[in-house]
Parts: structure tokens; sequence; C-alpha cells
């Protein structure tokens, strides 16, 4: 049995040929410390900076999660770690130390140890970028936006609403404000990321089109220019079930997600896939030449006879290959009649 070569224990195994794992956990641990914990956190919000950048909250746990993730990004461990991780930390602010302790298991052993490290901590309070900019009142990006003819309709608000929902405390906490317009929404933000994140959802459900411009609004310090984002976020006329023109014939939008837009040709079932920017250009909305509801009366090989359902009560022969048929056509159903670019479209009423 292999025996340790600093305490003189016989064991099942040594963890690098010479040490217990009690030894080497003594003399090694599972790896070495950062030499101080430098916290820089926001007194507004909670957030705090590492490396240079500032991250949201860790959770309700305060300056002891901050310090758990600093000390994690940091820690450095041994080659024969298998697997470490910060269970909990305890700041003694008088002391100006962290208790942390770390949970893990050295490489062929078959139990989980702990080790509490006592790291030096020096805090930081500031106020973030965020915080700031929302003290002063001054939104780097906006998003502007707006319905197809200028005007934002009712169902398009709440459409733009619902996926600020689902965005969260990510975009919810970087919104100044929230002009409600005649012609559309104005969103100013103070982090132009978030803003482009919010434009590529609403271009990936909606199938908006973004145009983005900036404007320069000031100097720093060092004589760098400060510049503000707008982004130009414009619904199109179409959503899931709209009628429009594709390739000179009637089409239905099947489907909008993940920034293409289905389009099926109406009498057909094959899809089309489409971009966004595709979608723009080759749909437009379609002018019926006319639009009834009628009864199919009579199906023949070579005619499909119809009457008028408007209260005219009138006859009509149209023959079957100028006309798209959507689904099973039975006699003695209703149907809307469509007619467009000299084809007759019926879409039964079942």
């Amino acid at each position: 049995m292999p025996m340790c070569i600093r305490c003189g224990r016989e064991v099942d195994k040594l963890v690098d040929g010479r040490l217990c794992s009690k030894c080497y956990l003594e003399l090694y641990g599972f790896g070495r410390p950062p030499a101080k914990l430098q916290l820089a956190v926001c007194t507004r919000c909670g957030s705090y900076r590492y490396q240079g950048r500032w991250f949201p909250p860790p959770g309700d746990g305060g300056l002891e999660d901050v310090a758990a993730l600093v000390f994690q990004a940091s820690f450095k461990p041994t080659e024969h770690t298998e697997y470490y991780r910060v269970e909990g930390v305890e700041i003694d602010y008088d002391a100006e130390q962290a208790l942390v302790r770390v949970a893990g298991r050295l490489q062929g052993m078959e139990h989980e140890d702990t080790i509490v490290y006592s790291v030096p901590v020096v805090v930081q309070k500031q106020i973030c970028p965020v915080c700031f900019q929302r003290a002063a009142g001054v939104p780097t990006a906006i998003v502007q936006v707006r319905g197809y003819n200028g005007r934002l309709s009712e169902d398009d608000r709440i459409a733009v609403e619902e996926i600020i929902d689902e965005l969260g405390e990510s975009i919810e906490s970087v919104i100044l404000s929230v002009d409600e317009l005649r012609e559309g929404i104005d969103l100013k933000m103070l982090d132009q990321n978030a803003a482009r994140s919010l434009a590529a959802r609403l271009r990936s459900r909606l199938a908006a089109r973004v145009k983005e411009s900036h404007k320069v609004v000031g100097r720093r310090n060092d004589g760098r220019r400060v510049s503000r984002l707008t982004l130009s976020v414009r619904l199109p006329f179409f959503k899931p079930g709209t009628l429009v023109e594709y390739q000179g014939s009637l089409a239905r939008v099947e489907e909008i997600d993940r920034g293409y837009v289905l389009v099926r040709q109406l009498g057909s079932s094959r899809l089309h896939r489409l971009t966004v920017e595709e979608a723009w250009r080759q749909l437009h909305e379609p002018r019926l030449d006319d639009h009834r509801r009628v009864l199919v009366v009579a199906l023949e090989p070579g005619w499909i006879h119809l009457q008028y359902l408007d209260g005219s009560y009138e006859y009509l022969e149209i023959p079957r290959r100028d006309t798209s048929i959507e689904g099973k056509l039975k006699e003695g159903v209703e149907a809307e009649l469509l007619v467009y670019n000299n084809r007759y479209y019926l879409l039964p009423r079942y």
C-alpha cells in the first residue's frame, strides 16, 4: 500500500504519487486564490465591475455573491484538482477579509473535501454608467417603432409590448422612457447593445425592417466623440394569416419566425421561405378585382357553378383552369370568391 512521504500514512491512493489527499490539501489546497478581491459595486443598482466590464447584480446575496463570482473567475486550480466550486462567502468588513468556502475533489479520490480561504477584500463604491446616465436623463440610444403606413395599429403596439416583456429585466432596466406618439413608439434607452437586441428581436419575430444611424452629441474628457444611436424599426403590413401578392398571384403569410417569413400561394401546399429583406421586396398588398361570398352550386369537370350570396343571388360560371382552390371544394358549401389578375380564388368556408 502506498505511503505518504509527508505524514507517513499508508493510503489506498496518493494524489500526485507522493502525498495523501489530506497533506496535498494542506500544502496546495485546490489551487491558488487571488491575492485580493477588489470589488467595484454600484451603490444604486448593485451591479459590479470585473475586468473593466459592468455586470448586473448576481442575486439576493449582495456583496457576498459578487465576491463569490470574482473569486471563482480568478481562482487558479492545481493540475490535480478534478473540480471545485465556491459554496459560500462571509465578509468581515472590519477586518476587510473574506472567508471563502470552496468544495471540490482531487483526481483519483472518491470523496469531496472543503477548504476555507481567507482573502483580503477591497470594496470600491461607485456609480455604474447606466445609473449615471439614468440620473442625468441622457439616453445613448433611441428605438423608433413605426407602422407600415406611418401609424402603429393597436395590434402592433400589443405585439411590441409582449416582446419587451419577454426580454424582461435585460431591456426594462435600461429603458429611460417610453414615449407614446401618434405615429408610433419611441423608446429612449441607456444601453446601445440592449437597443440593438430589442431591434433584432422585433426583426426576427415581426419581420420589422431596421435602419441604424448615429448622431454626435458631445465629446468625452479625453476628446473622443460621444454618439447617440437611433434605430428606425418599421413594421410590415403583413403578419401571419395576411393575404399578400407574391410572384403575381395571391398568397398567405403562414408564419414569421427567426428572421424568416413563410409564404404559401393559395391553392398550393408549397411553402416559400423568405428573409425579412426578401419579404419586404417581394410581398405587396393585393388590390382585389372582386371579393364576394358565394355558394358552390355545382361542380363539373371543366366548370364551377356559383351563386352570389350578397342579395342578388346571381349565378356565375368560372373555368377550373383559371381557378385556385384552397382545400377540398364540395357542392353546397359557402366560399369566398376572390378575383385577382384575371384569376379566381375559392376559399371554402366549412
